[in-house]
């Protein structure tokens, strides 16, 4: 619970420091999120990537013509995929995500490319891990080893382009994981930090007049 007004703490003081006029847009996203993790230390696994998934909402509050203020709230799954002798893992998690994003725009068309970064913060909703080889397969809750907050900075680029009063986008990022989400009491040393690749499209709708 602790994470979570935190959450909503940081929302809170974004939309205090909004100036007062701001263009707002309101809209939807989703897309995929080809998820991995950094492991500190690393021992007889190899890794790959999670192909999963993410959705939720957007507000863009339009601070100039050049620099928008992007906040999300979504669903998203990160996670990994394994491989460890002759047994197959998957460990996928998920997450309430708030990323809060800066929005530069590139050019001043209809068709406009844009830069986008900034911090997010993720809290925990729920884990499973999955083992399976040789005849054997067993599944765990990973909330019990995962800690619920987990943080990070989010690069990218997009295009938004228009379509009537409304608008759509399409971007590429690559999140990078912060914190340690290793909770695990039995294996208190070894760090795991998410990252992925996200490819979302949207579509927002401008707010009011």
């Amino acid at each position: 619970m602790k994470c979570m007004r935190l959450i909503w703490v940081v929302i809170f003081a974004v939309f205090i420091a909004l100036p007062v006029g701001a263009q707002v847009n309101i809209g939807v996203l989703g897309g995929i999120n080809l998820a991995n993790v950094d492991i500190d230390p690393l021992e007889e696994v190899e890794l790959s990537n999670l192909t999963a998934f993410g959705f939720g909402g957007v507000l863009d509050f339009n601070l100039n013509e050049m620099l928008t203020l992007h906040l999300e709230l979504m669903y998203l799954q990160k996670g990994v995929n394994g491989k460890w002798d002759i047994y197959d893992l998957e460990n996928k998690v998920t997450y309430l995500e708030v990323p809060i994003l800066l929005k530069y725009s590139i050019g001043t068309g209809n068709i406009k490319p844009y830069l986008i970064a900034g911090p997010t913060i993720g809290y925990l909703l729920s884990g499973t891990g999955k083992i399976s080889g040789g005849g054997y397969s067993s599944e765990e809750d990973l909330k019990e080893t995962t800690k619920n907050l987990d943080y990070g900075i989010g690069l990218g680029a997009g295009v938004g382009m228009p379509m009537g009063n409304n608008s759509i986008f399409l971007e590429a990022r690559y999140a990078m994981g912060l914190a340690n989400i290793n909770d695990d009491p039995d294996d208190p040393d070894t760090e795991v930090k998410t990252k992925g690749i996200q490819i979302f499209a949207g579509i927002t709708f401008p707010l009011g007049d």
